[in-house]
């Protein structure tokens, strides 16, 4: 048999209407690893095992039992124009009842296809960095994992979006975003604050969670790098000022925006690098924050 290749593999998923129903996905993304190193895809059956040790005339550890059946990992792909709006809507949309959505996946693996139902978000990465595409990293949770038959996707034919097209405005001084060209690198974090998985099963009759809860709204922080042309940034930090920020990708008409109306400096380790051939760059950590009326997230995607 001949060895399985990662290029054949691929990402997919769908909205689910509802919990319970396996949907065919009708989202398709190519995975990417990040510099080189580790899987771009490490979602895994979390099979729970616990081996027992017991007072049984046994010298071996011979009986065991499972803590729980679910699946749990990781997934890193770009962002690719005209592929954003379903992504987007998994990671931030809530019901009335200020939960997420829930998806169907499928991972081909080549030799093995991972199906996924009742799949949720519960971590979502976004980093851009000079030179490089933008890159989505998830963490996903999903109640069920099967393996599947080997999909036949509608891969997108149009190159990620590269950091080159992405519009960076900042607020500072307490005043109206305008466009900074001096950020190189900026990382965002959109959590969804999803139980931990095997918190559902304090309510099930067998091993498998039967609900991944979101407990809270959205919860959002990042930083980023920016060459030190002026004190700007610096200034809003040292005076607790709040600022804004907002990512704008574009190509053609396809846009993809990243809306952060309230950040509050955390961090900003500006110093001088001791070297005469580098330039001051000042590494700022943020905290996004909703509206003081509660209506309006930390970060909105769109």
């Amino acid at each position: 048999m001949p060895v399985a290749l990662s290029h054949q593999g691929v990402f997919g998923f769908a909205l689910q209407s509802a919990k319970g129903s396996f949907v065919s996905p009708d989202t398709w993304l190519p995975l990417i690893q990040e510099g080189g190193r580790g899987p771009a895809d490490s979602v895994q059956l979390k099979k729970n095992y616990v081996p027992l040790d017991m007072a049984d005339v046994n010298a071996y550890q011979s009986k065991y039992f499972a803590a729980g059946l679910w699946a749990e990992g990781g997934l890193r792909f770009p962002l690719i124009p005209g592929v954003v709006t379903n992504l987007f809507s998994w990671i931030e949309d809530r019901n009335s009842y200020n939960q997420g959505q829930w998806a169907s996946g499928v991972i081909d693996c080549v030799e093995d296809v991972k199906k996924l139902t009742d799949m949720k978000v519960r971590q979502a990465t976004f980093d851009l960095v000079k030179g490089e595409p933008v890159i989505c990293s998830l963490q996903v949770a999903a109640l069920k994992m099967d393996s599947g038959t080997t999909p036949s996707p509608s891969m997108p034919t149009t190159a990620p979006y590269i950091f080159r097209e992405a519009t960076v405005e900042l607020a500072t001084g307490g005043g109206a975003l305008a466009e900074d060209v001096n950020c190189e690198k900026l990382r965002i974090v959109v959590d969804t604050a999803l139980e931990d998985s095997d918190e559902g099963l304090r309510l099930a009759a067998t091993a498998e969670p039967v609900q991944l809860y979101n407990l809270a709204g959205v919860r959002c922080w990042g930083a980023f790098s920016r060459d030190f042309v002026d004190n700007a940034v610096y200034g809003d930090f040292a005076s607790g000022t709040e600022a804004a920020l907002t990512i704008t990708l574009q190509r053609g008409a396809a846009t993809a925006v990243l809306t952060l109306p309230r950040i509050l400096y955390t961090a900003d380790d500006l110093g001088l690098p001791g070297s005469n051939r580098q330039r001051i760059i000042e590494k700022v950590d943020f905290l996004a924050l909703g509206s003081l009326d509660g209506e309006t997230a930390p970060i909105t995607l769109t």
